[in-house]
């Protein structure tokens, strides 16, 4: 006598095999479905330079892995009903409706005799115990959706082989951003070091930090290549117009002259001398005004006004008004008048203040603008610009091999293959050598720019002499390249450059660094 229990046992069963029948099928459309989204997601972000070779593989291994598993836990997991199942399988292993009559009849025995129900059960557990599983259920994919799948792979491939110039192109894209985040870190920072400084007024510091503070929102709204170089550039020249010559002049002459007051112990203005050797005028002024001279010895006021004098006299130059109250409190010291002294102490030291206060937002000023121009440089240098402004001092480039255009040439023709430029732009304002040395020759086979250069013309030849018409028979030259002085070639490159900076042919973003980039080379 067959149960329910009997029945349930292969209806289970069968139900396991489906149930991993219908993963493995959803997986494979989960994988065709990961792997169509990762290439359309890829390709719109390649195109668009914003994704890198290991970004783009790590979506789409994560995007056809994540659908395909989740595909096909949604399959195995999803709810199958038994009668539903029977019925499947009564026409799958045409079991001619045995197996669901036989669950239809269990769900109401009151209303079926008893020894039908027991013969459609025992009938139904025989031909369910008949069947096999793994031959009749067979776990297999369709084929078209595995080769769409395969299609998909190719694709996918082709992308990734295919794409290496937009992959490089994304690449240099995300250098310049990273490059440009960099500057705009060290444009926070520049203001925070402005604004903690005590030596700069309010006035100074916000004149100083206005053209910052635009730089770095111009650089969040666009970190393009060409915009943040324009910015930095133009923000660089802003920082540089607030810097004086002058002033930094006066700063110097304030620390020759602090150097000598320092180093002369125990004298009246030795603290002086020590603030103004550090560069800190303003301290320095503090110093000096609090001397009183009344507390002083004789001996004391005479030195004193004898520091003043010759401190006087060093200042002369860059700061007369200083100068000049520095004298007159000397006077009045050597005329014994104590409170006119320290009345031209106040004074001095308030000059000595807006002395310092002018140096210090000159140097922060220049400092800044150099730093800007600098991180244009790596800006363009990070998206591929460095190599090519690198390249122009070499002059040309000879093809042969193991010839470099940048060597040095030498007596006996023979080149000496020089160091290529690096990432890294030329540093401006180049200090001087360490003495006279001659130019060196550099390899210059034709002029930049084709057309305009001068043109020879040899005179025809008698071709019964077996010789050229000139100055007498002649040899074959000894083989090398054609070099000549580095100052004799500049100005025609220049020249070529400013032509193609008047034509247009130079974006705007780039002009004063290509600028600055000659300076550094002029002879």
């Amino acid at each position: 006598m067959s149960t329910i229990a009997e029945l349930n046992q292969p209806l289970h069963t069968w139900i396991r095999r489906l149930r991993m029948q219908r993963a493995l099928a959803w997986s494979l459309r989960g994988l065709i479905a990961g792997l169509l989204a990762s290439l359309i997601v890829g390709s719109f972000l390649l195109y668009q330079a914003k994704i890198l070779r290991a970004e783009f593989l790590t979506l789409v291994l994560s995007a056809s892995l994540l659908a395909a598993i989740l595909f096909g836990l949604i399959a195995a997991l999803r709810r199958i009903r038994p009668l539903d199942a029977a019925r499947r399988f009564d026409l799958l292993f045409h079991l001619e409706e045995r197996v669901s009559t036989a669950v239809e009849l269990t769900r109401a025995p009151s209303l079926v005799p008893p020894d039908l129900l027991d013969r459609q059960l025992a009938d139904a557990v025989t031909a369910a115990r008949n069947v096999n599983p793994r031959r009749d259920l067979p776990l297999r994919t369709n084929p078209r959706e595995g080769l769409i799948a395969l299609l998909c792979i190719a694709l996918t491939a082709l992308v990734w082989f295919r794409g290496e110039a937009m992959f490089q192109a994304a690449q240099q894209a995300r250098n310049v951003e990273q490059a440009v985040q960099e500057q705009v870190t060290q444009i926070e920072e520049i203001i925070q070091q402005i604004e903690a400084n005590d030596a700069l007024t309010d006035e100074q510091k916000q004149a100083l930090t206005e053209p910052l503070k635009e730089a770095q929102q111009a650089l969040q709204d666009n970190p393009s290549l060409e915009n943040s170089v324009s910015v930095l550039t133009n923000t660089g020249e802003q920082l540089q117009e607030l810097s004086d010559p002058q002033a930094q002049q006066m700063g110097e002459a304030l620390q020759e002259a602090g150097n000598e007051l320092a180093n002369q112990n125990g004298s009246p203005l030795e603290s002086v001398g020590e603030q103004l050797a550090q560069g800190n005028a303003v301290n320095a002024a503090t110093e000096l005004a609090n001397i009183n001279p009344s507390q002083l010895s004789a001996e004391e006021q005479a030195q004193l006004a004898e520091q003043l004098s010759a401190m006087a006299e060093s200042l002369q130059s860059t700061n007369p008004e200083l100068a000049s109250q520095l004298n007159q409190a000397a006077e009045a010291l050597q005329n014994g008048d104590t409170a006119s002294a320290q009345q031209a102490l106040q004074n001095a030291a308030q000059s000595l203040a807006q002395a310092g206060q002018q140096v210090a937002s000159s140097e922060t000023a220049s400092q800044a603008a150099s730093q800007l121009q600098q991180g244009a440089g790596q800006v363009l240098a990070a998206g591929g610009g460095g190599q090519q402004a690198g390249q122009g001092n070499q002059g040309g480039q000879n093809s042969g091999e193991g010839e470099a255009g940048s060597g040095s040439g030498n007596e006996s023709g023979e080149s000496q293959s020089g160091n290529e430029a690096g990432s890294d732009p030329i540093a401006q304002n180049n200090g001087p050598g360490d003495g006279e040395s001659s130019y060196e020759q550099i390899y210059a086979p034709q002029l930049l720019g084709g057309e305009g250069g001068e043109q020879l013309n040899l005179p025809p030849s008698d071709p019964n002499s077996g010789e050229v018409i000139g100055q007498g028979p002649t040899t074959h030259g000894e083989p090398g390249e054609s070099t000549v002085p580095y100052n004799e070639v500049y100005s025609q490159y220049q020249q070529v450059n400013n032509e193609a900076i008047e034509n247009g042919n130079v974006p705007p973003a780039f002009i004063q660094i290509i600028k600055n980039y000659f300076d550094s080379l002029k002879p």
